[in-house]
């Protein structure tokens, strides 16, 4: 079969091609060009027309982010194989040669159509999008959660070993500031918005800070405890690479990971204090350099219900140290806590000093 060149001097491949290249989204420059070419396209052409559409439709479909867009390019090669095979079954076919000529392309056709919607569906379900939901469920479910506790951990980057041991804490440098740390605190929270933080010196003195929902509070070895409605009041040091991402509800936190990390969702795994449950695994790397802070964030949460179980912060220093070091909340409890126990009054005694500070 033959086919008379068209008007312009255009072969119809080529035409038909940089139709289907130069279309925009919703144009219907395509769908016209595909309902209204004159002649049906001989063999060898619908190969090359199809050939250049599937390498055009896939790599259009690797590089777009918009969904409708992808959408649109599929629907687009969907109409263009009905339109070709509904002519080619008005077409008068004469012999059983002519019928055979479009067994070859009308496979071809439908194979290209069936690689581009399985590709869309990949590229909707991507890791990314699986990653993103499950941020979003953690954050969500920070608002009504129940109480809960978390040991922070604080270990070598490499070696992976403890600054202290459980039990009766030893301390590689005991010429340190008599300072309360972060390894072996514990944290207690409830919804957003509350907590309770215990961290220890080096001589085993308790550091107590905390918030109700209202007032932030501190009480220390001796001295009076602190109170103000002031919410940046009494805030907890933090090392420079953490000073503005974390925050010891999480919520913040996992809103600025979300959108300054790139991050992956690698399945659901164990954690190594817990074997036997499998939990959701998230891989956040920093992706600008400017931003201050941790260049690795590893997170594990409940696949149903988005709680946060373990987020561990890599190359952190703390405290002015040169080391770098890895810290670690790790969830070791979800008991329901007493009432009052995000307010001072739960935390000292009776005859406490208690002096509010007023904001300015």
């Amino acid at each position: 079969m033959t086919t008379k060149p068209n008007e312009s001097g255009t072969d119809p491949v080529d035409h038909l091609s940089n139709e289907w290249i130069d279309a925009e989204f919703e144009d219907s420059a395509f769908n016209e060009s595909a309902t209204e070419t004159s002649e049906p396209l001989d063999k060898k052409q619908l190969r090359r027309a199809a050939d250049v559409q599937l390498v055009h439709a896939m790599l259009m479909g690797i590089a777009e982010n918009s969904k409708d867009s992808r959408q649109s390019r599929i629907n687009k090669l969907m109409q263009s194989i009905r339109a070709d095979r509904q002519k080619q079954t008005t077409e008068k076919v004469t012999t059983p040669l002519k019928r055979h000529r479009y067994v070859g392309p009308a496979i071809r056709w439908g194979t290209a159509a069936m690689i581009i919607v399985s590709l869309a569906v990949l590229l909707i379900s991507l890791p990314s999008n699986k990653a993103m939901a499950t941020i979003d469920q953690m954050i969500a479910a920070i608002e009504n959660a129940g109480d809960r506790t978390y040991r922070i951990i604080v270990r070598d980057q490499k070696a992976g070993r403890r600054e202290r041991q459980s039990g009766k804490f030893t301390f590689q440098r005991r010429n340190r500031q008599e300072r309360a740390v972060f390894d072996g605190a514990t944290l207690y929270l409830r919804g957003r918005g509350k907590y309770v933080l215990y961290r220890y010196t080096p001589s085993g003195q308790t550091v107590i800070n905390g918030r109700d929902g209202q007032t932030n509070w501190l009480i220390r070895p001796r001295r009076a405890v602190l109170v103000s409605d002031d919410p940046q009041a009494f805030r907890i040091p933090m090392p420079e690479n953490l000073a503005n991402l974390l925050t010891l509800d999480f919520s913040d936190t996992l809103q600025q990971i979300r959108e300054r990390y790139k991050i992956k969702y690698l399945g659901t795994v164990p954690v190594e204090q817990d074997q036997e449950t499998s939990w959701s695994y998230l891989h956040a790397t920093r992706q600008n350099r400017k931003f201050k802070g941790p260049r690795v964030i590893r997170i594990w949460a409940h696949p149903d219900t988005g709680l946060l179980r373990r987020i561990e912060f890599a190359d952190i220093q703390l405290q002015g140290g040169p080391e770098l070091k890895k810290l670690i909340f790790d969830l070791r409890d979800q008991k329901q806590l007493a009432d009052n126990w995000f307010t001072h009054n739960a935390h000292h005694s009776e005859d406490a000093e208690v002096e509010v500070l007023l904001e300015e």
